[in-house]
């Protein structure tokens, strides 16, 4: 696909405040999780056109990609045949990376930078290829927490807070991008832990998720790209911003900077979850025109201690 033809999926920052003065609190879940950090990141900008730049060059080098490389080396040479890594002059394997580039910058992404990244330590339950298998028992324990019974109830079934929370996990945690409007047996486990409160790895379920998405890229041509905020950060944290402000060539519109839209109070309104005249405007309301901008906090707005929540510097 051309790099122009990639969609960027932008998280959304969270006003848990808001959302709470609305009668839908919030913050206790994503707090069980560790995740107060990770809230305050999404408060920064996206750079879309580093991220497509970055999405349109990656690679995923893992077991099969390290297989590859060894079988290279023994059709040029057949006589290596049955020799270690070492001896074909290549590295050990020893985990999956994301391989790009960003202007001419190598970039390398594995599991242990997302928790770097989020400030949070990569423990908890993980559980991952259950698809949609009828026969799980996951499918029982999922619909107790979710409906209060075995039998899987429908959307309009749910609790507000668990609408939210879904919501919240399709755009920020496990975006779905064009995908369909049924989330799978491995996400419906996924909001389980977080409605029950159980700590689980989100950093390992993230990075997941990325090389899931980037094969459906490769593989299907899927438009979507995940985490265009999560993987800004990255950048930031990486010193390519600071490169690029360096030769001073770079303009927010040609780095294609975006702020998510904030969820709260009103998007209750517009999800009809609460009446319309149900609604106010408060003083802690963040807006979209905030959030970012050099020298403004929005971490109160979040109801997180500002001493324990990720400061984003423009």
């Amino acid at each position: 696909m051309e790099e122009w033809e990639l969609n960027v999926q932008v998280e959304n920052p969270v006003d848990f405040i808001s959302l709470a003065y609305h009668g839908c609190e919030l913050r206790g879940y994503y707090h069980a999780q560790d995740l107060d950090d990770y809230f305050g990141m999404l408060n920064g900008p996206t750079y879309v056109n580093l991220v497509r730049h970055f999405w349109d060059r990656s690679e995923i080098y893992d077991c099969k990609a390290a297989k590859s490389e060894e079988q290279e080396k023994i059709l040029i040479d057949p006589t290596l045949e049955g020799k270690t890594r070492e001896e074909l002059g290549l590295k050990p394997f020893t985990r999956t990376e994301i391989r790009s580039s960003n202007m001419g910058i190598p970039i390398t992404i594995t599991e242990e930078v997302i928790p770097r990244t989020n400030r949070r330590t990569a423990e908890g339950y993980f559980k991952e290829g259950l698809d949609n298998n009828k026969t799980s028992p996951w499918n029982d324990v999922v619909n107790q927490t979710m409906f209060n019974r075995k039998k899987k109830g429908k959307y309009c079934d749910l609790k507000m807070d668990q609408k939210l929370l879904l919501k919240i996990q399709n755009e920020n945690l496990l975006p779905k991008g064009g995908g369909g409007d049924q989330p799978s047996l491995d996400h419906r486990v996924f909001l389980h832990f977080f409605m029950t409160k159980k700590k689980e790895n989100v950093p390992k379920y993230i990075f997941k998720h990325m090389l899931m998405t980037l094969k459906e890229s490769q593989v299907s041509k899927r438009s979507w790209i995940p985490y265009g905020r999560l993987l800004s950060e990255i950048f930031h944290q990486g010193g390519i911003l600071s490169a690029l402000k360096e030769i001073k060539i770079f303009t927010d519109k040609q780095l294609g900077t975006v702020i998510g839209k904030i969820i709260n109070g009103c998007t209750l309104r517009k999800m009809k979850l609460i009446k319309k005249e149900d609604f106010k405007e408060i003083t802690t309301n963040s807006k979209e025109s905030y959030v970012g901008t050099k020298g403004v906090s929005q971490n109160h707005l979040l109801g997180f201690d500002d001493n324990k929540v990720l400061k984003i510097i423009n």
